[in-house]
């Protein structure tokens, strides 16, 4: 059952009459510029910034097609003893993030019971036993394995026979009623696959650093609000992990798609060109993780991005065969969403060269200019707010954005490529070796460098008469444009480079009960506040001391674990207790994969008792859709 989400009209249609208003006023304004600005002498930085004025509106253009009406859908009854196996792919992931998805598989509920089959790219012995000592199966392709993950799961296409594919990362561990939420879509034959988001329980480098709120990241505004927005034009994506997909439609057309590295996406756009039905299923079944620091980002997203300029290359989304009009457009808005790379960096390059060069790149007097830039310049911000029902902030995008210029803008070089495009894996896990450094933001530096250097070279030109001195209006607009520029990529390289985990895994918030005994002391009772299979943070009372052992009884409803440990660190607290951080010795097996069942039940911690509801009232109020009329 899928329908438009019912708001309340007059919200849904003063959002999208500013769109509206946004997109004729930023008209106005390119028209104006394409007919009365252009200077033929400045062509050289003329034609460069106009096309990315206009390539920027043309991207807030498709981003309110995305946006315009969203859907909800609810499954139906699920198809009588459909037969599923649930595909772990894996390469090089580190052996406690395999095996949590691993338990997170064998408790998916479904009738009869799914088969869990995991497919090691990476040929390691420990991935076998690992296997063998939870009862399911192991699938290794031989040599030479190309084609990356699809490859690998091409590969086990040829092996496993079950009708339907859940398909997860290695780091994405589902939620048991993962196919009683999403199977019930299949009994439409023509389904070929139900995505549902992508959440991350760890706070990454994507989340925002003043929000406490788990759920809410840099990929929010992709998976709440556009993918909904696909969904009514049947042009959902299929996004990797975190999805059913059928397996005679994967047959059907061949396989997993190998020519570009966005395996996921371009597999999608064939089984769409192919004929078959995508559903997007807005509830969070599976949560996975995020990019800790700034280089596993910037390697996930240019790998991305290559991929997406690939596909514009091999498959132009705007002629594919077999994709009515609204799905073309919905495939081209995401793919040459890349192209905000090269953009940004027209923007970022034009006042430092103007204040060098002291050539204006448009011809316009003052007024003019003024009156028709300004309406837009306002509007098109509050528009994309607006359109995104509350899952864009100004502030954020903008970091984000500037961030991923060198990524984006060096991927563009895979749409002239025709060799190989390696499929870079995205890092997982903290890095140790200090992957959030500078040079991950050197090009950022070095552009707020060069605007600076233009600026002030500028303001001696006004003063000595230097070779391309500007008029008053032109050296005041492109200065403060420079020193804007200049701040805010300063402030981005600080800020990108600032993030550092140096545990060894993400720590669950958790309000848990937990007896324990120091040393040669009486036992006390106190209240962990985030754990892991590694240690833990407990609120205590009374003296303790850092590097004191102790022994701790964790309650874990119902079921007792028993851990020892170091107090390795101590903070004080006005109330007379201390928090203090337990590294736990090393726990037996059993104990490590209790600790672990226990914290993703509920990986968001105690506030969000229910994470997989994603429209649910109360604890994640704040964070659901605005209801929407069907406009």
């Amino acid at each position: 059952m899928t329908a438009d989400t019912p708001e309340l009209a007059p919200v849904a249609r003063t959002r999208q009459l500013l769109a509206l208003a946004a997109l004729l006023t930023g008209g106005v304004y390119l028209g104006w510029r394409f007919g009365f600005t252009l200077r033929p002498d400045t062509l050289w930085l003329g034609l460069p910034l106009l096309a990315a004025e206009t390539w920027a509106l043309l991207a807030v253009g498709l981003f309110v097609f995305s946006t315009w009406r969203l859907t909800i859908r609810e499954p139906g009854i699920a198809p009588s003893g459909a037969t599923v196996a649930i595909l772990i792919p894996t390469y090089n992931e580190p052996a406690d993030i395999v095996r949590s998805t691993v338990l997170g598989a064998l408790a998916v509920r479904h009738d009869p019971r799914p088969e869990v089959w995991v497919l090691d790219d990476g040929e390691r012995d420990w991935v076998r036993t690992l296997c063998d000592e939870f009862g399911v199966h192991y699938l290794c392709r031989p040599a030479p394995r190309a084609g990356a993950k699809a490859g690998n799961l091409n590969h086990a296409l040829g092996h496993v026979e079950a009708e339907y594919l859940l398909i997860l990362d290695a780091d994405h561990v589902p939620l048991p009623h993962f196919l009683e939420r999403t199977l019930g879509y299949c009994a439409d034959p023509r389904v070929a696959f139900v995505q549902s988001p992508q959440a991350f329980f760890n706070r990454s480098f994507q989340h925002p650093r003043r929000s406490d709120d788990p759920i809410v990241n840099e990929q929010s505004l992709f998976y709440d609000v556009v993918c909904r927005g696909k969904d009514r034009h049947n042009a959902a994506f299929w996004c990797g992990s975190s999805a059913v997909v059928r397996r005679s439609a994967l047959l059907e057309i061949g396989g997993v798609n190998t020519r570009t590295v966005v395996e996921d996406t371009h597999t999608a756009m064939k089984l769409h060109q192919a004929g078959w039905k995508s559903v997007y299923h807005h509830e969070i079944l599976a949560v996975g993780l995020a990019p800790e620091e700034v280089n596993a980002f910037l390697t996930q997203r240019g790998r991305w991005a290559r991929g997406c300029f690939q596909l514009l290359r091999l498959d132009f989304p705007l002629r594919a065969r077999g994709l009515d009009w609204r799905q073309r457009l919905h495939y081209f808005s995401s793919v040459s969403h890349y192209l905000e790379g090269p953009q940004r960096l027209v923007g970022l390059l034009v006042p430092p060269l103007v204040l060098l060069t002291g050539t204006v790149p448009l011809r316009a007097d003052t007024l003019t200019y003024l009156a028709l830039f300004l309406p837009q310049l306002v509007l098109v911000p509050l528009a994309t707010w607006a359109m995104s029902r509350g899952r864009y902030s100004f502030s954020q995008g903008e970091r984000f954005a500037l961030v991923r210029i060198a990524a984006y803008t060096g991927a563009a070089s895979s749409f002239f490529r025709r060799g190989h495009v390696a499929f870079k894996v995205t890092p997982k896990g903290a890095d140790s070796v200090g992957s959030a450094s500078l040079r991950a933001v050197g090009l950022q530096v070095a552009l707020a460098a060069l605007a600076l250097l233009a600026a002030a070279y500028q303001t001696a030109a006004q003063i000595h008469d230097l070779p391309g001195k500007l008029t008053p209006f032109a050296f005041a607009v492109t200065v403060v444009w420079a020193l804007l520029s200049a701040g805010l990529l300063g402030a981005v390289a600080v800020w990108a480079s600032s993030v550092r985990h140096r545990r060894r895994a993400h720590r669950f918030p958790v309000r848990l009960r937990v007896s324990y005994a120091l040393a040669g002391a009486e036992q006390r009772e106190g209240v962990a506040r985030d754990l892991n299979p590694f240690g833990m943070a407990l609120d205590v009372t009374g003296a303790v001391e850092e590097g004191q052992h102790l022994r701790a009884t964790l309650h874990l409803d119902g079921q007792l674990v028993n851990v020892e440990g170091a107090v390795a660190r101590m903070l004080g607290r006005e109330d007379g207790t201390c928090r203090v951080g337990i590294r736990f010795d090393r726990l037996d097996q059993a104990a490590q994969d209790a600790i672990t069942r226990w914290c993703f039940a509920s990986p968001f911690g105690p506030h969000h008792s229910r994470p997989m509801l994603a429209d649910a009232p109360g604890p994640l109020a704040r964070v659901a859709e605005p209801t929407e009329a069907a406009a």
